[in-house]
């Protein structure tokens, strides 16, 4: 599920933390004077990250036990993965001043970044306790429920968050997604529909309403949707990968491939990402790449059957029926019931010679999938 985060930046002499939007300017000065500096590290008016990291180290320097400039730079270490040099800042930051709500809040999103979901948590209860009308601190904290399965936790908190802050779209997001994880279409559906019209320019909402569209089996609004949120957000992979799938299940394997491709241009972290290309290419008949894709899918995800099985639908229609009849008997050895494996291994047997292994093979797949054949004639392999 894809969240955002309020930060917290504490300025030096106010007692609550404020939301600042923060715009990268040109590179600053390596050594900014101090005046300079504490404007920088502790100013509300509008600072790039890096000016405000080096702002709050000028101040530092000076005084290393400047709890908030700890924060605010903990903050900023945060924003650029340096999680482990985030978590030192902030927990000195909470050591000389246990009441900076803004700081536990901030402590809890490094521990849910670092994966840690029970610190975050307590993290983000501390802030609560601090300061137990913000709904961002109850958003937050239902995110990491959700990243422990903790479905009621989680939307009791949601629907905190949502009482103090009746318009909070991102609240209503987290929420609907929850819902939808959970089987709950239709409340899910208004939870997003809402979001959507609280802010219209917040793309992973519009991608969570076309799931549901897509399962319902209402492809135009789902199309649409994915676009809307492709639109919005150019470099998102998981939906230009929900997309492709989509494309690829109507048979429409062009597009389907220039989804895949735009995923893995933004993302090429996923292996089942390159097995889904290795068999759309497969079916186009570009082989070669085909087989690049799933060899780089098999170095990510070793013996994976759904990717030993597009391989070998590769190693069938190059003709190297050896090479398929292995690759299908080692993914039918970790699932038995894979269709397209048994089809396509009866094929392969078939092309060999091997009448009665062929007939063996594709009476068992046609009893697990009877339009298994089908599939086939699309994929240019009967």
């Amino acid at each position: 599920m894809t969240r955002n985060h309020k930060i917290d930046i504490r300025p030096a002499l106010r007692a609550l933390a404020a939301t600042l939007t923060l715009l990268t300017f040109p590179a600053a000065a390596q050594s900014p004077s101090a005046a300079q500096a504490r404007q920088w590290c502790f100013g509300s008016d509008k600072v790039s990250d890096d000016q405000r990291l080096a702002g709050c180290s000028v101040v530092l320097k000076a005084n290393p036990s400047n709890a908030v400039a700890l924060a605010n730079r903990g903050e900023m270490f945060r924003r650029k993965g340096e999680t482990e040099r985030a978590l030192a800042d902030l927990n000195r930051s909470i050591d000389l001043d246990e009441t900076d709500a803004a700081a536990w809040f901030n402590r809890g999103i490094v521990h849910d970044d670092l994966g840690d979901r029970d610190r975050a948590i307590m993290d983000y209860t501390r802030a609560i306790r601090l300061v137990p009308d913000d709904a961002w601190y109850y958003n937050n904290r239902g995110n990491s429920y959700i990243g422990k399965d903790d479905y009621e936790h989680a939307l009791t908190d949601y629907n905190k968050a949502i009482k103090l802050d009746p318009k909070f779209a991102l609240a209503f997001y987290n929420r609907g997604t929850a819902y939808r994880e959970h089987g709950e279409a239709e409340r899910a559906l208004a939870d997003l529909d809402l979001s959507i019209k609280l802010d219209p320019t917040y793309g992973p909402a519009y991608g969570n309403r076309a799931r549901i569209f897509r399962d319902r089996g209402d492809r135009d609004r789902a199309l649409a949707d994915f676009a809307k949120s492709i639109e919005l957000n150019p470099n998102n992979d998981r939906d230009f990968y929900a997309r492709a799938n989509m494309y690829f299940d109507a048979h429409d394997y062009a597009l389907a491939l220039t989804d895949y491709d735009r995923a893995l241009a933004a993302n090429a972290s996923y292996a089942g990402v390159f097995n889904s290309r290795c068999m759309t290419r497969a079916i186009l008949g570009r082989l070669q790449d085909a087989l690049a894709d799933c060899e780089q899918s098999l170095r990510m995800r070793p013996n994976d059957p759904y990717t030993l099985d597009s391989r070998a639908l590769t190693y069938l229609k190059l003709g190297n029926l050896d090479a398929a009849i292995a690759d299908y008997d080692t993914a039918l050895g970790a699932k038995p019931k894979l269709d397209s494996s048994l089809y396509g291994r009866g094929l392969a047997k078939r092309k060999k010679g091997d009448g009665e292994g062929a007939e063996r093979d594709i009476a068992a797949a046609k009893a697990i999938n009877a339009a298994i054949a089908d599939e086939f004639a699309h994929y240019g392999v009967e």
